[in-house]
């Protein structure tokens, strides 16, 4: 029998395994993208809360005074804002202070409002390019005590998430120089007798001043008009406040004192008024103006003899043609 040469390539029971066809390559598929949605344009507020003059004011009892600020923003349409308003007293005397009454109108309203100590919010669109007036007129009460205070405080919540912007406004009330008007000669009478009712009253009257060269006033330093109104009833020889506030400036040349030499000239006949030649008159020989003295020499005596007295232990009788010393 003839054998049959073996089939290569062809061996389903030995031999290398046939490879198998190389698989098509397939077309890569990308994934699914979501559709990204444009970015939201950022608003920048820069949001405004500044003062419209002083933030802080010195106002005397009885006065009324009027404090403002201005709200706005750089926002390109009208931005609509929450405003906190908080009213708040403080007082030297914790429990005695005195409410200062505080009233405003809203903005978009057109009748005033009171404020109280408490807080409020209220809304307010700022348009664009302008700014929302704030104004709050606040009065100071007759029973207010040195140092009291009142404060206005203003906030606004940014819309962006961003700090809140803040403004506090204050009002302080401080002491007054009131005018008592007197009888001429009885000044100190009625500066000793409102001195000895100031024991029980010492928050009314802090000072008193009696100038010599101002003849029927005595000016007090107090806080309250009314206050010292009340004081001075029954006081002999007082004839009343003079209405209106005195300012230190008007009152600042009677403090200093004057040179008792002034106006005095060598050759002057003048009189002395104390001393032992009390009642003698005398003419100016020497004025010292850094002491304050005079030499003069009396008219009547025999041996003409230099006496010097202080510039206020004289009374000028006639003016001599010499001249001032120095």
């Amino acid at each position: 029998m003839t054998e049959q040469p073996e089939d290569e390539g062809i061996g389903l029971l030995s031999g290398a395994p046939a490879e198998a066809p190389p698989k098509k390559a397939q077309p890569a598929v990308a994934p699914p993208v979501a559709p990204v949605a444009p970015p939201k344009p950022q608003i920048t507020t820069f949001l405004s809360l500044k003062a419209a003059d002083d933030t802080s004011r010195e106002v005397t009892a009885g006065t009324v005074t009027t404090l403002s600020a201005v709200l706005s923003s750089r926002a390109g349409e009208p931005l609509a804002v929450p405003l906190g308003v908080e009213v708040a007293y403080t007082s030297t005397y914790p429990g005695e202070g005195a409410e200062w009454p505080v009233r405003w109108t809203p903005p978009g309203k057109k009748t005033a409002a009171d404020l109280f100590a408490r807080k409020i919010s209220v809304p307010v669109t700022i348009p664009p390019g302008a700014g929302v007036p704030l104004s709050f007129e606040i009065t100071a009460p007759v029973g207010v005590r040195y140092g009291d205070r009142v404060e206005v405080r203003l906030s606004v919540q940014d819309p962006d998430g961003g700090s809140p912007v803040r403004l506090t406004l204050a009002t302080v009330a401080r002491q007054a120089v009131l005018a008592i008007k007197t009888s001429r000669g009885y000044e100190r009478e009625v500066a000793d007798t409102l001195l000895a009712r100031t024991d029980d009253k010492p928050d009314v009257v802090f000072a008193l001043l009696v100038p010599s060269s101002l003849r029927g006033y005595v000016f007090a330093e107090g806080m309250s008009f009314e206050g010292v109104r009340e004081m001075l009833k029954g006081i002999r020889k007082a004839r009343g406040l003079v209405e209106g506030e005195t300012t230190l400036k008007e009152v600042e040349p009677l403090l200093v004192p004057k040179i008792t030499v002034e106006g005095f000239v060598e050759g002057a006949i003048v009189e002395l008024i104390s001393g032992p030649f009390k009642g003698e008159k005398a003419r100016v020989k020497k004025i010292d103006q850094t002491k304050e003295e005079i030499t003069v020499e009396l008219i009547e005596a025999v041996v003409p003899i230099p006496v010097t007295v202080r510039g206020d232990h004289v009374r000028m009788l006639e003016k001599g043609g010499g001249k001032s010393g120095g």
